[in-house]
């Protein structure tokens, strides 16, 4: 029979692999499930490369294709949003009944979805502040103090969350055990929502929207918007911290892309259902108005489909 893993990190990108590469480096079992061939190719044959803050480290987990992948005790997700159930269904059948599963991804309703797919009721979710930058398959970058939140779905689940909360903190990573992982959930999306689509749509950085005359003010509306359907979830969000965070972004993180203007540059699919449409569907519900993240979602919406939609144009003469 197959070992069963601690910890099975489902996406190794950037996040994903430094979460996987230091619980390897504290002595978990950790299996890193990625579609990508060159990147379990890059592990095996040269290790996990994590430049941080503290050094250089080289740490040697598993690294495996979905249809390779082997019992985990937990599952932890940190695909992009919307490749989240075609990840989830492709391990699905590898798992055993007792997995736990874990979401720290961007976005709102991921727990919910996880849930639904697995059909596990044992479901932590959280949000982390890890900046990270994949630099090559295998190879990844993150400098900087951050802070991660983990707590349970089911109140009965909190042991579930102590232990993965424990393992966390000996691999190095701050951690916190949130009574509302869900307030701590929207409270990054609400900072997420208002600078993410913007700066796709803009082509350009916080730095950019504090340089444009009334912008910095419209990604403080934006945040307002999403902050009123939070409330609305009966979600608890520090509305003055998410300012806050807007205004250091703005004007510390000059010439930094967001995940959601990367993604527009390589021209995949980007996580706007779950930030900006999500508050968009949520608000329906409570018969909020929030025409701005409307405006955004239509709008990132229009973007990715632009390449498409000019492949049609008829041939000049």
């Amino acid at each position: 029979m197959s070992q069963i893993y601690d910890y099975t990190i489902l996406g190794a990108g950037a996040v994903g692999s430094v979460f996987g590469g230091l619980l390897t480096q504290a002595g978990f079992r950790v299996q890193l499930v990625n579609r990508s061939a060159e990147t379990g190719k890059a592990i095996a044959e040269n290790g996990l490369r994590l430049d941080l803050s503290k050094g250089d480290v080289v740490c040697h987990p598993d690294a495996v294709q979905p249809q390779d992948a082997a019992p985990a005790r937990f599952v932890m997700a940190f695909t992009k949003t919307h490749q989240t159930e075609a990840a989830l269904l492709s391990i699905r059948d590898a798992m055993r009944p007792g997995t736990v599963f874990v979401t720290l991804q961007n976005g709102l309703g991921n727990a919910e979805l996880v849930a639904q797919v697995t059909g596990s009721a044992q479901v932590l979710h959280g949000v982390t502040m890890l900046p990270a930058t994949l630099l090559a398959p295998g190879h990844v970058r993150s400098h900087g103090s951050s802070q991660t939140w983990i707590g349970p779905v089911r109140i009965q689940d909190l042991p579930l969350a102590q232990t993965v909360h424990d393992d966390l903190r000996r691999a190095g990573f701050d951690m916190v055990l949130a009574d509302d992982p869900a307030g701590r959930i929207w409270q990054k999306a609400c900072f997420n929502v208002a600078l993410n689509g913007v700066c796709a749509l803009a082509m350009g950085s916080p730095g950019l929207i504090q340089a444009t005359d009334g912008l910095q003010d419209q990604a403080h509306a934006l945040a307002d918007e999403a902050i009123a359907v939070a409330v609305a979830e009966g979600a608890v969000v520090d509305s003055s911290a998410v300012h806050k965070l807007i205004d250091f972004a703005c004007a510390e993180h000059t010439y930094h892309k967001p995940s959601m203007l990367q993604d527009i540059e390589a021209g995949r699919l980007t996580e706007v259902d779950t930030l900006n449409g999500y508050v968009v569907a949520r608000a329906a519900v409570h018969r909020l108005d929030v025409p701005l993240n409307k405006l955004i979602l239509t709008l990132i919406k229009a973007r990715q489909d632009a390449p498409v939609f000019w492949q049609g144009a008829p041939t000049s003469h």
